[in-house]
């Protein structure tokens, strides 16, 4: 199977302290892949030399077969590869549809096109309200994003990030600070959205990530621990003593402290 994402021996540092330890791995087009790992495992780190926010210290990065490394985001962007943050990223003053049509507008072709009236683009419209719909937010279209509920800014965030057509996705901890429901919901807007797509994800809510992954990898530390199915995670004894019955506990406690 042809790899949507290939991490060759990536190494990161800053400065003196290194944080990612030559990881390799091969993320399968079309398949859900979690990435998990304790606090400073260095999963959001691996999420930002993916999307080029930082630069790779060594090692290669490869989107569909083409080298990435250390291309700017908008030009790993514009290669089919998009990304949601930890802290939700939106336009607060505009409104639903206007958030979403900022990310329809480049993959549409409308670029440095200063000529074009953007109220007037039929099929930026059509597209935008096509998002809307399947992220359950049509009927919010003309309310500000500062607005809604933190449940529906994830959402619409999630909108954003699908809305250019982007082959590969990554959602960095999608359903952080949720309740059960609000999760719930979100797991199943991920599994809509993301349907044809390579989801790659950053989360630690075990449910979720047992719930909507094909493939799972353990980073611990900045070095890969295993890659495998839930079931093969689930019963690696490395796994288990490393990370994964300390953060079964946290969950735990999370959802508890939601119920």
């Amino acid at each position: 199977m042809k790899s949507a994402i290939e991490l060759r021996d990536v190494h990161k540092s800053f400065g003196t302290t290194k944080i990612i330890f030559g990881v390799s791995l091969q993320i399968r087009e079309g398949e859900r892949h979690a990435i998990i790992g304790p606090n400073g495992a260095g999963k959001s780190t691996l999420f930002n030399l993916i999307s080029g926010r930082y630069e790779v210290s060594a090692g290669r990065i490869l989107l569909h077969g083409a080298d990435i490394t250390n291309l700017q985001p908008f030009e790993i962007n514009r290669k089919g590869l998009s990304r949601s943050f930890q802290v939700t990223n939106i336009f607060h003053n505009m409104s639903v549809y206007e958030n979403v049509r900022c990310g329809v507008l480049w993959p549409a072709g409308y670029r440095y096109s200063f000529w074009h009236r953007v109220g007037g683009l039929r099929d930026v419209r059509q597209r935008a309200e096509e998002v809307m719909e399947r992220i359950g937010l049509a009927r919010r279209r003309n309310t500000l994003a500062g607005t809604l509920t933190y449940a529906e800014q994830r959402a619409l965030e999630i909108g954003v990030t699908i809305a250019g057509g982007a082959s590969v996705v990554l959602l960095d901890e999608p359903t952080a600070g949720m309740s059960r429901t609000e999760t719930a919901q979100v797991v199943e807007l991920i599994r809509s959205v993301t349907e044809g797509r390579t989801l790659v994800m950053v989360e630690h809510h075990m449910g979720v990530v047992f719930n909507l992954a094909d493939r799972i990898s353990v980073l611990v530390y900045g070095e890969l621990l295993a890659t495998g199915t839930p079931e093969e995670i689930r019963a690696n004894p490395a796994v288990q003593e490393a990370y994964l019955g300390a953060l079964h506990k946290e969950a735990a406690r999370a959802d508890g402290s939601h119920a």
